[in-house]
């Protein structure tokens, strides 16, 4: 692994585990340390990840704080990671929890949030694991790390990366390839309001029609999460999401 990695790691964070740092750092990580809204660590820019110790994820479960953390991950982030820190036995018999409630928390933030949860045994495990994502999705996926969270002062052209990126599925790497077919921002959001999604006879395939097709890394179901974002009233969603 001769290429340089990155890592952005939540100040907060790095100030508790200084041994995670030191780790990347002796793996000759370019690590860059800020103040994170929404996760303790981004490794591309659709990975943010949490960490938590198994006693900090009981505490955070009681007050609530997990999934708040999980909902603000989910809609920054197309894939959103909580590592699982820790002997969560012993945590869970000082808490003196049902095993039941940590496993319906676990169950509500895979399939209500979409979470991933990966658990770890210790913070050097942690550092491996976040070594191997960081690896993973900016050598073999080609991808970078995007903060979501827009500076006004950017370049015009990296703004029209974070406004595409904004949709479902959608890093920079993949706005940039759009951008570069489409060359506007309003040609590429028209390409997707307007393709196509076929459905095969059977059911089981689809297959996308339109020049959108011509776009690496672009498939049905992303235009169809797209489409649904672009083509939803407002209002209606919004009275839906009270109910």
């Amino acid at each position: 692994m001769s290429e340089q990695l990155h890592i952005c790691v939540d100040s907060n964070e790095a100030s508790k585990r200084k041994d995670i740092i030191t780790y990347f750092k002796f793996n000759g990580f370019d690590v860059e340390i800020k103040p994170l809204d929404v996760c303790d660590y981004v490794v591309s820019d659709r990975v943010g990840v949490e960490r938590k110790d198994a006693s900090d994820f009981i505490g955070s479960m009681k007050d609530g704080r997990v999934f708040s953390q999980a909902k603000g991950m989910a809609e920054i982030y197309e894939k959103p990671v909580i590592i699982l820190e820790g002997a969560m036995k012993k945590a869970l018999k000082r808490s003196r929890m049902k095993q039941s409630s940590i496993y319906g928390a676990l169950s509500s933030l895979a399939l209500d949030y979409g979470v991933n949860i990966i658990p770890t045994d210790d913070p050097q495990s942690t550092a491996i694991l976040l070594h191997r994502m960081a690896y993973r999705e900016q050598v073999k996926e080609s991808r970078t790390i995007q903060l979501r969270s827009v500076d006004r002062s950017l370049p015009m052209h990296q703004q029209q990366q974070y406004l595409l990126s904004g949709l479902p599925q959608i890093g920079v790497t993949l706005a940039e390839e759009l951008l570069n077919t489409f060359e506007t921002p309003y040609r590429v959001i028209m390409a997707f309001a307007d393709a196509e999604v076929k459905t095969s006879a059977s059911g089981k395939t689809k297959r996308l029609l339109g020049p959108l097709k011509e776009v690496k890394g672009v498939g049905p179901k992303i235009v169809e999460s797209a489409q649904f974002i672009l083509h939803e009233s407002y209002a209606e969603l919004c009275s839906s999401e009270k109910d």
